[in-house]
């Protein structure tokens, strides 16, 4: 499997000098876990991610005013990337190996065009997983019901 199949067009960014309020309501809204932040150029260049996670454990749980911190207070610098090309085994490796639940996906020419989360692999792996089932359990039924299909002849 392919991550271009599985992994989530578009990304959702936030400019590194906003709060962490706003971010937390741009998550709630989109209904995502990270945000790509930029550098708030003109360019928006990436910067790094941050997470709901981040957000809790780097301020909200040592007391930082969601209003008064910021974004790049909080942010992991760097995005690690994986090619839409890329089979989704090697992203996951590259998950494991970081230690990290998400990949900003990019195109041929390098630009992010999305993200792969653990949510999406894990999706398209009980899809898997539940295709398989329905092909056992529908050849079960065949074998006790002795409908089993002859063989094909070339």
């Amino acid at each position: 499997m392919k991550v271009k199949e599985i992994y989530t067009r578009g990304t959702v960014h936030i400019p590194r000098s906003r709060n962490l309020q706003e971010a937390a309501i741009q998550m709630r809204d989109q209904h995502i876990g990270a945000l790509v932040v930029t550098d708030g150029a003109v360019n928006n260049h990436i910067a790094g991610v941050v997470t709901d996670r981040d957000m809790v454990v780097k301020a909200l749980a040592k007391g930082a005013n969601p209003v008064a911190t910021t974004v790049g207070d909080v942010m992991t610098g760097g995005v690690m990337t994986t090619p839409q090309s890329a089979d989704v085994s090697d992203a996951m490796q590259t998950m494991f190996s970081h230690g990290i639940r998400r990949l900003a996906v990019t195109d041929h020419e390098g630009g992010v065009v999305g993200m792969l989360s653990l949510d999406d692999v894990i999706q398209a792996m009980s899809h898997d997983l539940s295709q398989l089932a329905s092909i056992v359990r529908s050849e079960q039924q065949r074998e006790r019901t002795g409908s089993v299909q002859s063989p094909l002849h070339p």
